[in-house]
């Protein structure tokens, strides 16, 4: 997860450098550069919400776990007061 920035400019960078390369008409580059800028904010997009989605699952985690702990230290509380 930590490269994905690298992996995306290295997309990016190497997208633009192929399309500006090839051998098309302008009106064709620029409608190529359109469809593949979609696509890669598309993807992007998707990749975002993926790491989006695992954050929120690793924080339900984290609140799950915190709260059966402080449940339980509670009732170990009671039982320690009743005696």
């Amino acid at each position: 997860m930590k490269s994905l920035p690298g992996v995306l400019v290295g997309l990016a960078v190497g997208a633009v450098v192929g399309i500006l390369l090839a051998p098309e008409s302008g009106k064709k580059t620029r409608k190529r550069i359109s469809s593949e800028s979609d696509s890669f904010f598309k993807d992007l997009q998707d990749q975002l919400q993926t790491g989006l989605d695992s954050i929120k699952s690793q924080y339900n985690d984290y609140v799950d776990a915190a709260t059966d702990k402080t449940q339980d230290l509670v009732g170990q509380v009671k039982k320690k007061a009743k005696h």
